[in-house]
């Protein structure tokens, strides 16, 4: 049945899980519900889940977004390409247009002006909601990004129109903190003379903490971010700054650190 159609407050947690389960194929909790009725110019429903755990599929080379389009609650494709950006490929769940034509062709989901509104809809809206979670419940937010954060971040570098709502939303792992950091709190705790953002990529934590390149940093204080998904040669070049502090490579900066107050306190020891 449409469960979409009925007001929230008429369906329980059990019927969103059940209807969770029908969408998706998967034996999971919803980590996140999102169920919105959007009406003006353009008007649709959506009722969207984020899994608790990664979906099988979730680094097919393919990236097809598993979101079915419904058009006045007729079921058009579960494969409609221009509905989901593919760095949201991990949402579930069900798009139903009241304004698409029912005879709505593959072609045109890629060139159609109202489809296109509707996926910036969609992505602003799950960005906004996993931002207020992110500040809300951040222990939560973590197992998020332990799932979905390299996905995620796919979108730094293919959609420049939400790259600022999706820079707000990383988490990194650091030489100075336990557990995950954001851009705006690494940046919070940059040290005085301290103008960039050092990173280091790499295969694993553990390789990385140990390296030598690391070494110069440790014995100054200055935080690196420490960074392990394939994804993040990709975005860091392309993205360049936050908040007006360039990205930079720990392994290729080792003489900033002389400008940075504090860093040469222990070379006579």
């Amino acid at each position: 049945s449409a469960i979409w159609t009925r007001p929230k407050k008429d369906i329980s947690v059990d019927q969103y899980k059940e209807f969770y389960h029908h969408v998706s194929h998967a034996f999971d909790e919803p980590w996140l519900t999102l169920h919105n009725n959007v009406e003006g110019v353009l008007s649709y429903t959506n009722l969207l889940f984020i899994p608790s755990s990664q979906p099988h599929d979730l680094f097919h080379p393919d990236r097809k977004a598993q979101v079915k389009l419904y058009v006045k609650r007729v079921f058009i494709t579960d494969d409609c390409e221009g509905l989901m950006p593919p760095y949201l490929r991990f949402m579930r769940g069900i798009v139903d247009s009241e304004d698409l034509p029912l005879n709505i062709s593959r072609e045109m989901f890629q060139h159609n002006p109202q489809l296109a509104k509707i996926r910036s809809g969609l992505a602003k809206r799950i960005l906004g909601e996993l931002k207020k979670k992110a500040e809300k419940k951040p222990e939560e937010y973590a197992v998020f990004w332990e799932n979905f954060g390299g996905v995620l971040k796919e979108g730094l570098y293919e959609e420049p129109e939400n790259r600022e709502r999706l820079l707000a939303l990383t988490r990194f792992r650091s030489t100075t903190q336990d557990g995950l950091t954001s851009l705006e709190d690494y940046v919070s705790r940059m040290a005085e003379g301290q103008e960039t953002i050092y990173y280091m990529s790499g295969d694993s934590f553990e390789a990385m903490a140990s390296s030598p390149h690391l070494e110069g940093f440790k014995a100054s204080g200055v935080e690196v971010l420490l960074m392990t998904d394939p994804v993040d040669d990709f975005w860091v070049p392309s993205v360049g700054d936050f908040d007006g502090k360039e990205f930079k490579s720990a392994a290729r900066a080792g003489a900033d650190l002389d400008k940075i107050k504090g860093s040469g306190e222990d070379k006579d020891k």
